[in-house]
């Protein structure tokens, strides 16, 4: 294999693992299953740098369906799904970065600075353009998401319990 060759193989499994559904993780692990066991696959030794390289386009994924679901723009669009699977996808990377030891703290801060920002504009919306319940997780699991971002409670807009389902 030439290594024009094998660039374009890693950078169609990198597009693959970038681009990949609501687990990164799963796509992320089938391609370097790909690319090196599978006797279909070419089966690489990859060196440290590629292996960084699909990472990196994991994290970029996870980031992205992180912030998809806390952008107000996105309320009333299908790729929506709502503050309580920002959370459940903020988990998913918070173990896959933990996992393959990669730092996370600058995108802490950008999903918070986002958080705010989709709350702040959501009260403002809500019972408008925005249903009056526009927060689809309880006071609950929103104060958690929050706190994993690291907001406190007194950051959040007043009353932002109202906005939440119950349970």
């Amino acid at each position: 294999m030439t290594s024009e060759e094998r660039a374009d193989l890693l950078g169609d499994e990198w597009l693959i693992v970038r681009h990949s559904g609501e687990i990164p993780e799963i796509t992320y692990h089938s391609s370097l299953y790909f690319l090196t066991e599978d006797s279909d696959g070419p089966r690489l030794v990859l060196t440290e740098a590629e292996l960084q390289h699909l990472r990196d386009a994991a994290v970029q994924r996870y980031h992205e369906i992180v912030l998809r679901d806390i952008i107000i723009e996105n309320f009333h669009k299908t790729i929506y799904r709502g503050v309580r699977r920002a959370l459940y996808n903020w988990y998913r990377c918070k173990i896959f970065v933990q996992r393959q030891s990669i730092p996370c703290d600058s995108f802490q801060k950008t999903a918070a600075k986002q958080l705010l920002e989709f709350l702040e504009q959501g009260v403002a919306a809500a019972g408008k353009d925005l249903p009056q319940i526009f927060i689809n997780c309880s006071a609950a699991q929103l104060y958690e998401l929050a706190g994993e971002l690291g907001i406190t409670t007194d950051q959040l807009p007043p009353g932002i319990r109202e906005y939440c389902h119950s349970g």
